[in-house]
């Protein structure tokens, strides 16, 4: 209540001073402009009347445009309370982070102790090694010697099998020649075959005549696959429509989600300035129109006033003519009273509005100088806030903008990727189709010879992987065998620590046990490589043999092949020969039949019409001209038909010179058999040298294992008994722990910071609810009380209705300073 009864103290002591300065700007003649209507009156052409009116007009304007003020102010005091709410959980946040903060160096601390004990026990375990160490290097060499007699044995079993890979190689050598014998063989039916197809070319000239009925199917085939493909493009137009069509959907769903979350981040900021200021447009809107009332009111009364003053002008230059006339116009005289009693009370009005607009000037002047100190004070701290949050706002844009950036680039690429594949199988498709329509027979021929082929290097990459296989099957026996004798050391060991140096003997005896069972395991692979050797060579053989029984196969079924083809393709000419020879036969007894039936009822109307009506004769005439324009289109059609079959004779001879090509690939493709042939062969000599060096290396890597592997599993279990103590070490110290006292004094600080802070939240509040009464009362008071009332009861009203908050007399004394 204070901080009101001051304002209003100060608003009465600076209308006083107003109202004298008013009364000492009235003698002066210059003219005066308002800032806020702009309307500008000179002295020489106005009366005193009129400058007090734009006075009072300026001083409202003045007092509405700080109105506008303080509602806006309002507005940025809600922001400052929603920031300061938001810095709170800030802070909240910063409190959770120091006290993670606190617990991850606890655990630092807690490691490095763990560290330090560690290294301790490391070098504990590291004498103990020292000593085991020496112990082993004796069983090492007693090892070593073992070894060596191994290698020797075999060193041996090598020499044998080199001998047999060379007896190998005698027994390859001449089945090679063999193969070369069959070879020639085959050259000499190849040259009998090319002379059946010079048989052959005699008998061109009936296939020709069956040509043309081949090329005219092979035209309709063409139209069909024209068809075909234009289905397909147009197919592939409306896909690649629709994935246009979804791409753009894509983007579109992709720019709304960004503007919906930039609209979310903006909205929350500027939701509260946009309630405020539709609040503040309406207020305004309904001040602006009362006033507007208010001033044309106004000057239609000054208008008024200013032509009965003319009229009176006007009425003295007719004294002469009114005294005359005075009986006649009492009327007008009673009129004239009338209208100065309406100016005289226009200008008391006048005068009223003028000292309301003072005191309104006084009370806007005192609430602007209190508010700005406010905004001073406030403008700091939210340049700042604002700052962060453009920040803020900024990182979050072009995160976003990079994340959908991506989701784009992904989508597009991916798109793109699945047209070209579409793409490429409707082109790889319509060439297919077209290939396999005119090259079907030759093609046959050729994917029969080299699916066999295929079959036979299938079949021989299929025993090379189970060669390879069978490799990797024993060496991961050994591995196997390896890990459990490996196991079993690991166990003798681990009890051997344990008990004390008087069980030497057992172990000595349980050393011995081991080696034997390694003996007996190297012996059992031994004989294990040897069968598996020995089935190889068994195989090679029998693949062998395979082959050149398929060889033999191929031929025959080649050769006959050839025949049943040519057979069929003579049969297939005869029976379409036939076929035209008969078509034409039927196609000219029928015209024959046609004509003759013609001309009978030709001469039987032309008797009867010479007989009956001479006029006919025209007609007939034309008929018979007609007639004979299509016996010379069926004529035309013979001699078409007879340079068709000129034209099969023709495709004949074309056809005899594609059998002599395809001959002549039939050739090329067996060399490249024979080639492909012995290019196997080498690779099998290859496959075994390197199989021999294989088994060579893993005999060697066998043995550095051995020793690798060993000494592994004694660092390996030092390390586990080590670490194992330091679990229990860390753990005991873990639970014996005590909380210390640093920690406990910053827990009761940060809750002394949020009790603080709660404390201002809750001023803060009261503070809003306050202006928001204050706010509310005067709006109230506008929309209700007249213009000529307002100040009285702005005085009266704000100081029976508003009070300031009793809950927390801190805040009040607050405001009090900062007014002050």
């Amino acid at each position: 209540m204070s901080f009101v009864k001051n304002i209003f103290q100060k608003m009465s002591v600076k209308d006083d001073k107003e109202l004298e300065t008013v009364e000492d700007s009235e003698s002066d003649t210059e003219t005066e402009e308002s800032t806020d209507t702009g309307i500008a009156t000179s002295g020489s052409d106005l009366d005193s009347s009129t400058r007090l009116e734009v006075a009072d007009c300026s001083a409202i304007s003045n007092f509405f445009g700080y109105w506008k003020n303080l509602i806006n102010q309002e507005a940025k005091f809600q922001s400052q309370l929603n920031d300061l709410s938001k810095q709170l959980s800030i802070r909240d946040a910063e409190a959770n982070k120091l006290r993670f903060q606190m617990e991850e160096l606890q655990r630092d601390v807690f490691a490095k102790s763990a560290g330090m004990d560690r290294l301790q026990t490391e070098l504990q375990a590291a004498l103990k090694e020292s000593e085991n160490f020496r112990q082993r290097l004796k069983h090492v060499e007693d090892d070593l010697e073992s070894s060596t007699q191994k290698n020797c044995d075999l060193s041996s079993e090598l020499t044998q099998k080199t001998e047999r890979f060379q007896t190998f190689q005698s027994n390859a050598n001449t089945k090679i020649t063999e193969l070369q014998y069959t070879i020639r063989g085959l050259r000499a039916k190849i040259e009998s075959l090319e002379i059946q197809l010079e048989v052959l070319e005699k008998e061109k000239e009936n296939l020709e005549k069956q040509k043309m009925a081949l090329m005219q199917q092979r035209e309709e085939d063409k139209k069909t696959l024209d068809a075909a493909l234009e289905k397909s493009i147009q197919d592939k137009t409306a896909i690649e429509e629709k994935w246009k069509l979804d791409f753009e959907k894509l983007r579109t769903v992709g720019i709304v989600k960004e503007q919906e979350l930039l609209d979310d981040f903006e909205w929350k900021l500027r939701e509260i300035e946009q309630s405020c200021k539709k609040r503040l447009q309406e207020k305004d809107k309904k001040i602006e129109e009362q006033l507007k009332e208010v001033f044309k009111d106004a000057n239609k009364k000054v208008e008024q006033a200013e032509q009965l003053m003319k009229e009176v002008e006007n009425l003295k230059s007719y004294e002469c003519e009114v005294k005359q006339l005075r009986g006649l116009t009492e009327e007008q005289q009673k009129s004239l009273d009338v209208v100065s009693q309406q100016l005289q009370e226009m200008k008391h009005t006048e005068q009223n509005l003028k000292d309301e607009s003072k005191k309104l000037r006084t009370m806007v002047d005192l609430e602007k100088e209190n508010l700005q100190h406010m905004q001073r004070m406030h403008n700091r701290e939210i340049v700042d806030k604002e700052k962060a949050l453009k920040e803020k706002l900024a990182e979050q844009k072009t995160a976003i903008a990079i994340y959908w950036e991506e989701r784009l680039l992904q989508e597009c690429r991916r798109l793109k990727s699945e047209l070209d594949q579409l793409h490429y199988e409707e082109r790889f498709a319509a060439i297919e189709a077209m290939k396999s329509e005119h090259e079907s027979d030759i093609e046959d021929l050729k994917e029969g010879y080299e699916k066999r082929i295929l079959e036979y290097v299938r079949e021989v990459n299929y025993l090379k992987t189970s060669l390879t296989e069978k490799d990797e099957y024993y060496k991961k026996q050994i591995e196997r065998i390896q890990s459990n004798t490996d196991r079993d050391i690991m166990e003798l060991r681990r009890v051997m620590d344990k008990i004390d140096m008087s069980h030497h003997e057992r172990f000595e005896k349980l050393v011995q046990q081991h080696e034997e069972e390694i003996d007996k395991i190297n012996s059992e692979h031994e004989k294990q490589m040897k069968d598996a050797e020995s089935s190889w060579h068994i195989q090679l053989s029998s693949m062998r043999t395979t082959i050149e029984l398929v060889k033999e196969q191929m031929e025959h079924e080649s050769q006959e092949k050839i025949q049943s083809l040519i057979d069929q393709h003579r049969a297939e000419l005869d029976a379409q020969w036939e076929n035209l020879i008969r078509q034409k036969n039927e196609a000219i007894i029928l015209v024959e039949e046609e004509y003759v039936t013609k001309l009978k009822t030709l001469e039987d109307q032309f008797y009867t019409q010479q007989k009956s009506h001479q006029s006919r004769e025209v007609e007939l005439l034309k008929a018979i001209d007609s007639l004979k324009n299509e016996i010379i289109s069926k004529n035309s059609a013979i001699e078409d038909l007879q340079s068709n079959v000129d034209t099969l004779e023709g495709g004949i001879q074309v056809l005899h010179q594609e059998m002599a090509y395809n001959g002549e690939t039939a050739n090329k493709i067996k060399m490249e058999a024979d080639y492909k042939i012995r290019g196997l062969h080498e690779e099998i000599t290859k496959l075994q040298n390197k199989h021999t060096q294989e088994l060579e290396e893993q005999k060697a890597t066998f043995q550095n294992t051995e020793k690798d592997l060993k000494a592994k599993i004694d660092h390996l279990e030092r390390k586990c008994q080590c670490v194992t103590k330091l679990f229990e070490e860390i753990r005991s110290r873990y639970e014996r722990r005590e909380s210390r006292q640093e920690d406990l004094n910053v827990m009761s600080d940060l809750r002394q910071v949020i009790a603080e802070q709660e404390k201002d939240l809750a001023c803060l509040t009261e503070e809003k609810r306050y202006f928001q009464m204050k706010l509310m009362t005067l709006e109230q008071i506008l929309s209700t009380s007249n213009i000529g009332n307002v100040p009285g009861q702005l005085c009266s009203s704000i100081s029976n209705q508003i009070s300031v908050p009793a809950t927390i007399p801190e805040c009040e004394d607050d405001f009090e300073d900062a007014v002050a």
